[in-house]
């Protein structure tokens, strides 16, 4: 079986436009949520949202007039593969067809969507874009930014709600193992924060309602007082490269891949399995595929969205998973900081956990006043622990019972 490692990573979130500051940042556990302001939000329940802040289009794009056409999810995308792509160092133009590209959108172009409409209903069929296709599918950015790179090798893209990065990750671990490339892109995107969206989670009671006057509380997995999720954007891109071909070149390795597990809760459109056995499933496979014992985890960076149940029903899972044996165990979920950017979240949840196995460092929970009874986990931490990171997984679960789970590690 070809071995698969990591050699760049990239991102854009509400916390920073990169990697390294989002990092110490995470590590000072500092928040990126505050008071929308890419719309007025008085008329929404949740007036609150992690959001990328301060981002510039300048110099992003090779083919600008057709870039600049596309929404705010590609860019965020082609800014972290970016950063990403100057990291790991490969080159596409030694053999093009050999480097592949799966990078998905839980949502898509939603911004592009209440234009169209809006002009359709003022003006007929006048009023929509020509561009209002290639505007709107959540495929546009893998597409796009395969046309930027000159990428000719697999092109596709994941749709899985809010584990489409980490699927997008197993997806393209596959290939590489298959042999059809040797370099993959991959990744998510997203860009949902207007009134439609927030409205919409608002309206399913899904979002945090009670701190839109302290909004760097309202992300607080695990606590008592948690109320909903706050919702995010951004983007997070990995560069995935067999491991021979990475030596080969003398590329800088930051740590391996090891597997990502997969499963279906079968139980609800949105509401995750209150037993975690989808979520147990799911690590339970990607222990077994990376060939380690749960005991041997080190960091899980839990899906933890500060929902009432999804916390408790994974905290059920993991407890199934590790036992008793937690003592070289943390358990959190960084959302408390930067909250849920949907189809990006497990992309950039993979890049802590990547970093916490570089730097041996977990990072902290935050906004836990008064921890929850029902957790079934006790080893999540609220301070910034430093220890032996050998190996971290990562859960990220989507609507309609989507779930994964992914193991890095140091290099065996």
């Amino acid at each position: 079986m070809k071995r698969v490692v990591i050699t760049g990573m990239g991102t854009v979130n509400p916390l920073a436009h990169n990697v390294e500051d989002s990092w110490k940042k995470v590590l000072s556990g500092e928040s990126g949520i505050d008071r929308i302001s890419k719309f007025d939000p008085a008329r929404c329940t949740s007036q609150i949202a992690g959001e990328v802040k301060g981002f510039s289009r300048d110099n992003l794009y090779e083919n600008p007039k057709k870039g600049n056409r596309l929404g705010d999810f590609v860019a965020y995308a082609a800014h972290a593969l970016k950063e990403a792509k100057d990291q790991s160092g490969f080159s596409v133009e030694e053999d093009p067809y050999r480097v592949g590209i799966c990078l998905g959108s839980g949502l898509g172009g939603v911004d592009a969507s209440i234009t169209n409409i809006t002009g359709l209903n003022n003006k007929g069929i006048g009023g929509i874009s020509p561009f209002f296709i290639p505007q709107t599918i959540g495929n546009i950015a893998s597409g796009f930014l395969s046309m930027e790179h000159g990428i000719k090798g697999p092109n596709l893209s994941m749709q899985t709600a809010c584990a489409t990065a980490n699927h997008s990750f197993a997806t393209a671990l596959m290939i590489i193992q298959s042999g059809q490339a040797d370099v993959m892109v991959a990744g998510g995107t997203e860009s949902t924060i207007n009134e439609l969206i927030v409205g919409a989670f608002g309206r399913m009671r899904a979002l945090s309602t009670k701190y839109n006057d302290t909004p760097q509380k309202a992300s607080r997995p695990y606590d008592l007082g948690r109320d909903g999720f706050v919702i995010a954007e951004g983007s997070a891109v990995l560069i995935l490269e067999e491991y021979e071909h990475a030596k080969k070149r003398g590329a800088d390795i930051l740590c391996e891949l090891f597997a990502v597990g997969m499963s279906g809760d079968a139980y609800d459109l949105v509401i995750p399995d209150p037993e975690g056995n989808g979520a147990h499933h799911s690590m339970k496979m990607a222990c077994k595929m990376a060939g380690i014992n749960p005991s041997e985890l080190n960091y899980i960076n839990a899906h933890g969205t500060s929902t009432p149940l999804g916390d408790i029903g994974e905290s059920k899972g993991i407890y199934r998973l590790v036992g008793d044996e937690q003592s070289k165990l943390s358990v959190g979920s960084t959302k408390s900081m930067h909250g849920h950017l949907l189809g990006a979240t497990a992309g950039l949840e993979a890049i802590f956990c990547i970093k916490s196995v570089m730097d041996n460092k977990i990072p902290a929970n935050i906004n836990i006043e008064n921890p929850d009874p029902d957790v079934a986990v006790s080893c999540i931490n609220r301070e910034v622990v430093e220890r032996d990171v050998n190996y971290a997984l990562s859960n990220s679960f989507g609507f309609g019972g989507h779930n994964s789970s992914l193991v890095v590690g140091k290099v065996r």
